[in-house]
């Protein structure tokens, strides 16, 4: 086990605002590219003029520090800005999926926000004019009771308010909803220090600076999406560039034309993500990229199938993507996103056959270890539970005490559900506990059978 030791320190930032405000100084801006495929970009000083805009008005309807703040936002935009609205005033977002005013979306979405309204007391639900609108016509959320509801287009004609909240380190910074085994959403409370320790640990472990440009489809509301890669580049200064989740999924390979037009160096893809290009491999050919300025393409958020990863190297290497730049990552948003990174996955080092792949070691500032049901640590190489502790791992479920009681041990680890094995000291995932299925005595992990479903055609 690897000893924990604080990345916060020094003159390292401790609050959010922080980073902010060294970023406006710079010229680098966010580039959002909008479902239509135009462009719209934001430096981070209009960035911190936006925020400053949304927190005069979030002050002018009486808010307070630490009161929680409702988003319901399709624009990346008008999220990010919000986010830091929040953020400098001392409010707590609560970010709950878009809903993208679509029928398939709107009754799943909605069942999720209403039940977020009503575990929070109705709060203020902020969002844009276009789903304000349709509010009154949504049953689900006209049986949560009344609740204030402001746009973001409103809160951005106030002047700007200069006069920042002083936040302190463990205030919580942001509540993010994740569903558990029986799909009922548990708040997930992370602190500006929980979520800073994630961005440095990160930095330090990956050599990121403020030169790398990094693109992420990944929602905003997701914890990958906000912490691992919004937030980490407002830390670095960095240019970053956003395009939406459901624009990949209409055309993946647009994630390529983007990284080939922006020279970008940090990308993120689910398995799922790898595998919709590798299903486009015949207009690939057709295409002409320089993939040659990608030096990270993480690699986590679902269980990693080594065929998939490695047919993704393999299809793209004509086009200068090394074999090497693939980082399979482990996290979760109760350890503030990613938790570990591995450097040695490649073509050289693994095989179409592997059934497991190497998650790599944690950043500096979380420790992991592995245990048996007594929680008692197991022999290197054996499986059992990944349990987890450090300064990136949330404070509780908010307002949930069953829950926090099954998450957390007596000397403070924190059970993750998932299986594993370490091996000198580098994390391999299994599976998750509660998806081993035992059969006359054998077991069988999910993500095998997901290997091999993956295989059959159609």
């Amino acid at each position: 086990m690897k000893k924990i030791y604080p990345v916060i320190s020094g003159n390292s930032p401790t609050i959010l605002a922080e980073i902010l405000q060294t970023a406006a100084k710079t010229d680098q801006k966010i580039v959002y590219i909008q479902p239509d495929k135009s462009e719209k970009t934001q430096t981070y000083k209009d960035l911190l003029l936006e925020a400053q805009k949304i927190l005069s008005g979030l002050r002018k309807f009486g808010l307070k520090p630490q009161e929680k703040v409702v988003f319901q936002i399709e624009s990346y935009q008008d999220f990010i800005s919000s986010f830091w609205g929040c953020v400098l005033g001392g409010f707590v977002p609560v970010p709950v999926r878009s809903i993208n005013y679509t029928p398939e979306q709107i009754n799943k979405t909605t069942s999720r926000l209403a039940h977020t309204l009503q575990m929070l007391e109705q709060p203020l639900l902020l969002t844009d004019v276009v789903f304000a609108e349709q509010i009154p016509q949504i049953p689900e959320l006209s049986q949560v009771g009344k609740f204030p509801v402001l746009t973001v287009e409103e809160l951005c004609g106030n002047e700007p308010d200069t006069n920042w909240h002083s936040s302190q380190p463990d205030d919580v910074a942001v509540m993010m909803f994740t569903s558990g085994s029986t799909g009922i959403p548990k708040g997930v409370v992370l602190s500006h220090r929980n979520l800073l320790s994630q961005t440095m640990g990160s930095v330090q472990m990956n050599g990121f600076t403020r030169k790398d440009i990094s693109l992420s489809w990944v929602p905003i509301d997701h914890v990958g999406g906000l912490v691992y890669f919004h937030i980490r580049d407002v830390y670095l200064g960095s240019k970053q560039i956003h395009f939406p989740f459901e624009l990949f999924l209409q055309e993946p390979l647009i994630w390529l034309d983007l990284i080939d037009r922006f020279k970008v160096n940090i990308a993120f893809g689910p398995n799922f993500a790898y595998s919709l290009i590798n299903d486009c491999a015949e207009t690939i050919s057709k295409r002409q990229w320089n993939l040659s300025s990608i030096k990270f393409f993480l690699n986590a958020a679902e269980p990693i199938v080594t065929k998939t990863a490695r047919r993704f190297l393999q299809l793209l290497a004509p086009y200068g993507l090394a074999p090497t730049v693939m980082c399979p990552s482990w996290g979760m948003a109760e350890v503030s996103s990613g938790a570990t990174f591995s450097h040695n996955f490649s073509l050289d080092s693994t095989t179409d056959y592997d059934l497991f792949v190497e998650v790599g070691s944690p950043i500096p500032g979380v420790d992991l270890r592995i245990v048996e049901d007594q929680n008692q640590v197991v022999s290197e190489g054996e499986i059992g539970g990944l349990q987890v502790k450090g300064l990136t791992v949330m404070s509780g479920y908010y307002q949930n005490p069953e829950a926090n009681q099954n998450a957390f041990t007596q000397d403070g680890w924190f059970n993750t559900g998932d299986l594993g094995f370490l091996q000198d000291g580098r994390l391999t995932i299994t599976g998750r506990q509660k998806d081993l299925i035992i059969i006359c005595g054998t077991n069988y992990y999910c993500h095998d059978l997901e290997a091999v479903v993956e295989e059959i055609a159609g």
